[in-house]
């Protein structure tokens, strides 16, 4: 049997014999038995690449063999695809941070779905996932994408903005109006976190807050005054 591996020479042509066409034959179908399960979607490994070119260089005619510079031809292209696979990889890891924190509005099934992107993972047949209020979507299902901060900014703006709309006006507050001022208060004090909401904000809206705030202060002033006079007068008269 090892004597019908040798392949012969005939009329000056290098001629496999049947046991060698078999061999290389197993030897191929089991370098891509092997490679096939680890490809996947990824494409061609390094292992699978170095597999073939062993083979093709144990199965070459050794009366016209293949010239180096090929093999160099053949690694150097390799090694270029590879490192384009690996910057590929590296910018789908980019593409996924760069969606965590922000808001996004995705169509599923026809229905608009919207949130915060608390986190992203990988799926080999679905791609990138990212997690919306506790489920998870396709990052195809996205239609617009907007900056977390500016969100928020925008959102802080408009309940401050609902807020003031329940403020009295300047002329018709009172000192019983303290609850819903402090509210307005309240959403204005997020602005330290979120400066940007100003910019939302109408002018006329923050000028009404103003005024009205400073009545109110106003108010519960003269008020103050009045109690201590009064116990001023209670206690000379006693």
């Amino acid at each position: 049997m090892a004597n019908e591996l040798i392949s012969p020479v005939t009329n000056g042509q290098y001629t496999k014999t049947y046991a060698s066409q078999e061999a290389s034959k197993a030897n191929e179908a089991a370098s891509t038995g092997k490679t096939e399960a680890k490809k996947g979607k990824d494409g061609p490994d390094q292992e699978m690449f170095l597999q073939l070119l062993v083979a093709q260089m144990q199965y070459q005619d050794p009366l016209q063999p293949t010239d180096n510079g090929e093999y160099l031809s053949q690694l150097a292209s390799f090694t270029q695809i590879e490192a384009i696979q690996n910057v590929q990889a590296g910018m789908e890891n980019i593409e996924g941070n760069s969606y965590v924190g922000n808001y996004v509005s995705l169509n599923v099934n026809g229905e608009e779905v919207s949130g915060l992107v608390d986190f992203v993972k990988k799926d080999d047949e679905k791609g990138l996932m990212l997690s919306v209020d506790g489920n998870l979507y396709e990052k195809s299902k996205i239609v617009s994408i907007v900056d977390g901060e500016f969100y928020m900014s925008k959102y802080v703006a408009s309940q401050f903005v609902d807020a003031v709309a329940k403020v009295p006006s300047k002329d018709e507050i009172t000192v019983r109006d303290g609850e819903v001022l402090a509210n307005a208060t309240s959403y204005l004090n997020t602005f330290n976190t979120y400066p940007r909401a100003v910019e939302f904000v109408p002018e006329k809206v923050l000028t009404k807050y103003q005024e009205s705030r400073e009545q109110y202060e106003k108010l519960v002033q003269a008020v103050e005054d009045a109690k201590k006079e009064k116990e001023q007068t209670t206690t000379q008269e006693g």
